[in-house]
């Protein structure tokens, strides 16, 4: 069995971890959850909704 694959993958993860950690320091907000990583708009779209729909209710 060949383990190349599985330390790339490691060594991916690892760097994208501490890349995410270190932009979002520099920007000074906290970590993002994984699914606002994936989904970004979805995440967006929902508090433009949220803050629209406050008073109609």
């Amino acid at each position: 069995m060949n383990f190349f694959p599985i330390v790339g993958v490691a060594l991916g993860l690892i760097i994208g971890y501490f890349s995410v950690r270190y932009i979002a320091d520099k920007m000074g907000k906290p970590i993002p959850g994984i699914g606002e990583l994936m989904f970004p708009m979805h995440y967006t779209d929902s508090k433009i909704d949220r803050y629209h729909n406050k008073g109609k209710r």
